[in-house]
This record gives structure tokens, sequence and C-alpha cells, in this order.
């Protein structure tokens, strides 16, 4: 759920401001006060043990592998994948996307003379392969965009944001240059093909839907795949031997899922090296005194959020939606969620743009204030009548129920949704919170749409649109005529939001691009799409003798550079 940095890029860059956190060697400050864009622990190679296994703790174990398909669309699989997959760009950690020339060579854009979309034209590296001996090619790139296009029945496909605006993508002068033309202008172009798949696994939608599922076959990274033991949910990494880039330090990495309080003992107890924190005080103070380890901390390009199924039958009614908004404090939660991570100051008010960039503006008006009188005179004409005595309001003899989701044993989530409990409780809506399997939260219940309130992490890159666009656009038709809504699990949309991001999504010009998207983000707040919360740290947890490795915010990591201290 991260990838790189378009035409526009400086302008439509995601990133976030939160201050620091005390008490790791590993966080570091800037002049303002504010963390730096990342923490990694920046070490030469040369500095560097040769060997070694990295043990990674995950929260999760997918069964999906593939980052592309609508159940892949998980931060695990970036982590791992990331290790084994190429991508044409990469970026530093301001989000800056360059070339990554373990992958492609050289990259040239034009403007056709006759006015039309832009042509660009990457020139692989000619030693790239696959872990099967095929070199990559411009076949991979084809079939690829062909797959992710949205024209093609039967692939399941996470989104086709920019695949959609390919005209053709064909071989230049030989089998290394990719020649990719636009029929539509997109800005964002450099986000397309990361990760990159092969094209056998692309060129059918049984190979696209199951060929990474439960499975990992073909890889082209640092990285080789070494193994997947479903009962200890494990996933194994060795170095790749055919790898034509710089070797991995690392002999191995093994990443292993556990339940977030593992996570925590298995840190303290030498279990594992490294994992990612949840926002969560208690297992931020638990890693923090780790006596051979350190939470290094990074602005995230990421922020929590409550959507609202707009298909429920409660919550079909916008009124009813702007009143749970208001009657919600946003500072009491984030309060409760940061603990002793020093809080934002205000909460977000853009679904799209993050405090602390260019263009952001807070454009959530009264929908964004904590106003508990207002959202019961919207349940009141709404036709939900409160008891003279107080509790649970009704119509036409049905109380007025929704049901909160939240991942079984992850103590954060539960506490969170019982403070909205009570605060909703207070105006008459009766919320009950339903903890369910984590593994089984999204695809059993979320992207189905079989849940009324649930709340998680948007977490983007450097492309605040293509990254998110199907998360707030209207469906499209399936093969058998029925609407399908992609990745917008809130089921919400508009004809007006949906050409306001089209058009942010069009123009070259800066300025043009963020007076339309704050316009779609106006539309979101009118529309009561999701409930932005606020902005998060990157937490990760390492230990001290680990460099290259840590929060890298809107940057790329290394994973050949990953390594231990020559004195470890």
């Amino acid at each position: 759920m991260s990838r790189a940095v378009g035409v526009a890029a400086s302008v439509l860059l995601i990133a976030v401001t939160v201050a620091s956190c005390q008490g790791s060697s590993g966080n570091t400050r800037s002049e303002a006060g504010t963390t730096a864009a990342s923490a990694l622990n920046p070490t030469d190679r040369g500095d560097l043990a040769q060997g070694g296994t990295l043990r990674w703790g995950l929260n999760e174990f997918p069964a999906q592998w593939n980052p592309h398909h609508a159940d892949g669309n998980l931060a695990t699989v970036d982590t791992v994948m990331e290790a084994l997959m190429p991508a044409p760009f990469h970026t530093d950690e301001e989000g800056v996307a360059v070339p990554n020339s373990d992958y492609v060579d050289d990259v040239d854009v034009r403007t056709p003379d006759d006015g039309g979309a832009q042509v660009v034209t990457l020139r692989l590296n000619r030693d790239a392969q696959w872990s099967d001996g095929t070199p990559i090619t411009w076949r991979d790139y084809e079939s690829m965009a062909r797959a992710l296009s949205g024209e093609q029945h039967g692939y399941r496909v996470l989104g086709s944001v920019g695949y959609d605006r390919i005209a053709s993508v064909r071989a230049g002068s030989d089998d290394f240059e990719v020649v990719i033309a636009f029929d539509r202008p997109f800005a964002e172009y450099r986000s397309l093909f990361a990760p990159l798949l092969p094209a056998e696994y692309t060129a059918s939608p049984e190979k696209f839907n199951a060929g990474y599922h439960e499975d990992i076959p073909v890889t082209a990274g640092p990285f080789a795949f070494d193994g997947i033991d479903p009962a200890a949910q494990t996933v194994t990494l060795r170095r790749s031997d055919d790898w034509w880039g710089a070797p991995a330090l690392l002999d191995r990495i093994i990443f292993r899922a556990m339940a977030p309080e593992a996570l925590d003992s298995a840190f303290l107890d030498g279990g594992i090296d490294t994992y990612a924190l949840p926002l969560d005080p208690a297992s931020y103070k638990r890693a923090s005194s780790a006596a051979d380890g350190e939470v290094r901390t990074a602005p995230a390009p990421d922020y929590r959020h409550i959507t609202l199924n707009g298909d429920s039958d409660v919550l079909s009614d916008v009124d009813v939606r702007h009143a749970i908004f208001q009657g919600i404090d946003r500072r009491v939660l984030a309060e409760a969620a940061f603990g002793p991570i020093d809080p934002p100051r205000e909460p977000l008010g853009n679904h799209l743009l993050l405090q602390g960039r260019r263009g952001y503006v807070d454009n959530s008006g009264a929908w964004g204030e904590y106003d508990p009188d207002h959202a019961e005179k919207l349940l009141d004409a709404a036709g939900w009548t409160a008891p003279a005595d107080g509790g649970t309001r009704t119509r036409d003899g049905a109380p007025l129920r929704v049901d909160f989701l939240v991942p079984r044993g992850h103590r954060p989530a539960q506490d969170e949704a019982e403070l909205v409990q009570g605060m909703l409780a207070e105006i008459g809506i009766d919320v009950r919170v339903e903890a369910v399997s984590g593994d089984k939260l999204f695809s059993d219940y979320v992207l189905p749409g079989r849940y009324d309130m649930v709340a998680f992490v948007n977490t983007g890159g450097g492309f605040p649109l293509s990254e998110t666009l199907q998360q707030w656009t209207g469906p499209v038709t399936g093969p058998d005529g029925t609407p399908r809504w992609r990745a917008n699990v809130g089921r919400i949309s508009t004809p007006e939001i949906d050409a306001a991001l089209e058009e942010a999504l069009e123009t070259l010009d800066p300025d043009e691009a963020v007076d339309r998207i704050n316009e779609a983000d106006r539309l979101l707040w009118e529309a009561g799409h999701t409930l932005p919360l606020y902005q998060r740290p990157e937490l990760v947890a390492v230990r001290t003798e680990i460099g290259n490795l840590g929060a890298a915010g809107v940057g790329s990591l290394d994973y050949a550079d990953i390594g231990f201290t020559s004195q470890a």
C-alpha cells in the first residue's frame, strides 16, 4: 500500500508532521522539533557484517501475496514482497522518485506534437531476470497493464487507476525498451508497475487470482523465496544467488505473524528483531524498554479513520452519518491513542492531503466539530425519537443500533471502539462492539460490506490520488451487471466527487491540482464518507545493532543493505 512519485509529486505528496517520541536513540529531531523524514540508522554497507538471520514480526498472515489482487491490499504483503519483486522507481525519504537502477537504466517522458497524452519510455536493465531465469522485458509490462486495465473479466484487481489510461504498451528498439503510451494525461505515472509481476502470472485471471495465493512462485529481488509454513505462520526468504545487483548482506529474513501482544513479548525476549508497532502507548512503552532495542520513529504517510457503511440500513441516511461524525470527540480518541507519544495538535480535516504539506486545507467544516447537541437535532429530523428518560432512540419500533467491528485481541482498537460506544450512547445510538478474527476482518466483513462501522488506517506513499482514488469513487458494473465497489468499502459516492478526483489526477498544473483535490475532499465531508481521526507516526522496534532498517516514512527500504553491525 505504498508506491512512488509522479509529475506533480511535490504538490501531491502525502507526509505527516508529528512531534518526536522520547526515549529512543533511533529517533532524531529536525530543527523544527518534528521527527526526521526517516529513522533507519543509516549505515555504510562496509560497516555491516555479511550474513545473519533477521527475524521480522508481522501482525497478520495473509493468504494472498499478489499486491495487485483485491485480497492482497495489506501492509504486510508489501513488507514481504518489496524484498522480492521489481519496481521501476524507488523513492527517497522526501518521497522523490527516481529510476531504480537494478531494473531500469533510463526513463524518457515526452508529449507528442499533436497534443496527445504523454509517452513514457523505460530502458530496462538487461541483467534483470525472474527467478525462473526468464529475462524481464516489455512483455511483462504489457501483460500487467492489460490485466489491470479494468477491461478484462475475471481479474480480481485491487484497482486500475493509471492502467485504465494506457493506450498501448509495446517494444521499442528491442525487448528491453518499454514504450507506454497514454490516451489521457496521468500525472502520477511513476506509481505504476510497483511491483511488477511476471507476464505468466498476469496473462490469465486464473494465474493472477491464484498464482500467488499461499505461494510466492516467481520473484526478482535481492532475496529469493524459501518457503511458507502456515502452521508456524512464517515466510522465509534467503539471499538470492542469482541477484545481479549489490548482494544482500543478510543470509535470511524470517517473517513470523503473531498477535500484537505477542510481538511485544517476542521483541523483549529476543524472539524477533524488528516489527511495526501499533499506535498503542502500552506497546510503545514495552518496546522502548528493551535493553538492546529501540523504537525508530518517522512521519508516516497514513492516518486513522472510522469508515461508515453507506449500504447499511441505518447508515444509508447521510444525516445519521453526520450525526455520528458530530457525536464523536476526535481529540479524546487521539489523546487516548497516543498516550506518552505526543499527539497531533488538531484532528485531521482532510481525506486526501495530510497536515504539513502544501495544499492541505481543513475542509471538515461543521462535520468535523464535536457537537452532540446538533447531532441530536439531525437524528430528530431523521425520525429517530429519543425516549423521555434517555437511552437508545427508535424509529417505527426499531432501535438505532450499529455494530462496530474490531480485530479480536487488539486492545487499542477495542478501547477506541468502547470510547466511541460511550460517546454515541450520549446521543441515543446503541453501538455494539463486535470482535472478529483480524485475519478475516477485511476478507469476510469489510470488503463484502458485512459491517456498520470499522476503524482502520489508510496507508500510502507519494501518490495521494492514484493510491486511494478507488477508495472514494463510485462502483463499476461487474460482468453480471451488478455494481462492484472495488476499494470503496464505505459504499458512498457521488458523480461530483468522481469528477473532482479525475480532474485532479489529469491536471499537470500544481495549483489547479490542489484546488481539485480540496474540492473533492469538501464533497467527501458533505457526503458523510469516512471520519478522519488523526495522523500517525511510523513506529518500528528494531535491535540497535541493525542498520538501514526502521521507519522509512514515504521512502523505500533497500533490503539488500539491511544488516547487523560488524560488532554484533
